[in-house]
């Protein structure tokens, strides 16, 4: 039987002994049964809006009592990374959990009727530039509502975000979006010696955040530290490194990989996340923002979202501040976050209270996205 999340702490007490060691370390498990006990007045209701928790019959008596039986009995695994404390909450049955506020939406649709029309289709005339101008002429603007003092954004060639979805779209196109945002970012830092802290984000279509439909990645440049969370986790790897002498971003990885959550692609490992922020997150790690594997590597991971049926998503590349070499940060790979945002006909958000202040809550399994990821 393949690998679940819900069978992971009986994989962590299968480890061998060093693994097991550095698991402990990173990682803390809980399992629980909630019990769910339905009137019978709702059983009809239930096994028609689960029905996808069983492959028989679920008008039969078996596909019946299988469903009944998952709803009153549901497994919930919580996973805790000791060292940064993200947690995610697992539990299958809410991937399958029927979402009333839906609107119909025919994205393509949209997408076209946008096309043309919208301020990125005519960048020189509806963006404004930054004060140093643009990169290859139409490639990049200003954002008019600005996140910090330096915030523009890379333009997309291709109207259509959904393009990552299609044969034509190539690594090629992931290296000029990496070339093109970093000479925005040296650019910045030239201007403004202490502004060095650079964020690449792309928020794909409007679950993800995304505004404009028209594909577009957005940067940021800091000044003086880091954004929060990056910071957080460089101060996070420093105090790990000071109480067990380890390297926090390796032990990650070999973590990952003793799970059967990582790949290598090239010189680049991809991680099915074990604390995924939101459904399907994979995490790269690379040597450097310029890393000539790293094009290749994200690619390969939009593809893996195409191949499942993923339409919005945020990335995001967490890096060392940009100049000479600062020793606060030796040893900070370049992580980029890819992130699955939902579905797009769904009405509601895909985070609430629970996320925002306390643990993810997540239905898919890392496992199964660490099969797709191999495949």
């Amino acid at each position: 039987m393949s690998p679940t999340i819900a069978s992971l702490d009986t994989l962590v007490a299968g480890l061998a002994p060093e693994a097991r060691r550095r698991f402990d370390r990173l990682f803390d498990v809980a399992v629980s049964v909630a019990e769910v006990l339905p009137p019978p007045a709702m059983e009809n209701w239930i096994c028609s809006a689960f029905k996808y928790l069983t492959r028989k019959d679920p008008a039969g008596p078996e596909g019946r009592k299988e469903i009944l039986d998952t709803i009153r009995h549901q497994q919930v695994v919580h996973v805790l990374n000791r060292v940064t404390t993200q947690a995610t909450l697992f539990n299958y049955v809410r991937a399958v959990r029927p979402i009333e506020a839906k609107a119909a939406t025919d994205v393509e649709a949209e997408i076209e009727a946008a096309r043309g029309r919208c301020s990125f289709c005519k960048p020189l005339e509806l963006t404004p530039a930054n004060s140093f101008g643009r990169i290859g002429q139409k490639k990049t603007c200003a954002n008019v509502a600005v996140y910090d003092g330096y915030h523009g954004l890379v333009i997309f060639e291709h109207h259509s975000p959904l393009r990552f979805r299609h044969d034509e779209f190539a690594p090629a196109e992931i290296a000029d979006l990496l070339a093109t945002s970093r000479a925005w970012a040296d650019k910045c830092h030239a201007e403004s010696p202490d502004a060095r802290f650079f964020f690449l984000m792309w928020n794909c279509l409007w679950k993800a955040g995304a505004s404009i439909i028209h594909g577009h990645a957005q940067m940021t440049v800091g000044r003086k530290f880091h954004y929060g969370k990056v910071e957080r986790l460089r101060r996070d790897a420093l105090a790990y490194k000071k109480e067990h002498g380890a390297d926090y971003f390796a032990d990650l990885v070999a973590v990952h990989e003793s799970l059967g959550l990582a790949v290598r692609w090239g010189g680049v490992t991809a991680l099915a996340h074990l604390v995924p922020a939101k459904d399907r997150e994979m995490i790269l790690v690379a040597g450097r923002f310029d890393a000539p594997d790293l094009p290749a590597a994200i690619w390969r991971a939009l593809k893996v979202f195409a191949a499942q049926d993923v339409k919005s998503y945020n990335l995001a590349v967490y890096m060392p501040p940009m100049g000479a070499p600062d020793p606060a940060w030796a040893g900070f790979p370049v992580l980029v976050h890819l992130v699955d945002r939902g579905d797009l006909a769904a009405k509601t958000a895909d985070i609430g209270a629970m996320e925002m202040y306390a643990s993810a809550v997540v239905s898919a399994d890392p496992f199964a996205l660490a099969e797709a990821m191999k495949k």
